[in-house]
């Protein structure tokens, strides 16, 4: 917590959140992955690693977890807390350009995008980038996951993806709206 607060004072543009996401967050968040054999999933902003914490948990040690995140103290954080997860990866890469990383990786398809941008705060320009993007990345059945603490951008995801299905977890600070889009 006190490393969350400390770059919530230093970068309040870049993080978007007062607190750090709750376990409640977390574990509804994976609620809306189906974990199986051989994934990749990749996270945009893991923090803290609260979210993090719990991808590693339910998701398949043959399968990928490949994290972004543009915070160097919250990068170290993740690197030194999940070091021991073979599984993991975590990159100081812009999401924006999330497919130029995926390219070097050598990966043409992914099967859940997990996000924790704060859409709410970002340009209009990088929205309109990062979108055009995403559902070229995502497999057929692949899902987008993001959180967020309005519903702002539910017309935005719904001019995008063909489903954006809304859940909400009340036990987190502020209260939490998660968008899964297919």
């Amino acid at each position: 917590m006190k490393l969350f607060a400390k770059e919530v004072i230093n970068s309040i543009k870049h993080i978007g959140a007062i607190a750090p996401s709750s376990r409640y967050l977390a574990n509804n968040i994976t609620k809306h992955i189906s974990f199986n054999e051989n994934q990749v999933i990749m996270e945009f902003g893991c923090g803290n690693g609260a979210i993090t914490k719990q991808l590693l948990k339910k998701m398949s040690s043959c399968s990928r977890l490949i994290s972004l995140e543009i915070n160097d103290p919250f990068l170290k954080h993740c690197q030194d807390k999940f070091k021991v997860y073979n599984n993991f990866e975590i990159y100081n890469h812009s999401a924006i350009e999330f497919d130029s990383l995926l390219e070097k990786l050598e990966i043409k398809k992914i099967d859940y995008l997990v996000s924790s941008l704060p859409l709410a705060i970002l340009p209009k320009s990088d929205l309109d980038i990062l979108f055009k993007k995403i559902p070229n990345y995502l497999i057929l059945n692949g899902s987008f996951v993001q959180y967020q603490y309005s519903l702002n951008k539910y017309k935005f995801l719904k001019s995008i993806f063909s489903s954006v299905k809304l859940d909400f977890t009340p036990i987190n600070l502020p209260p939490a709206f998660i968008y899964k889009c297919t």
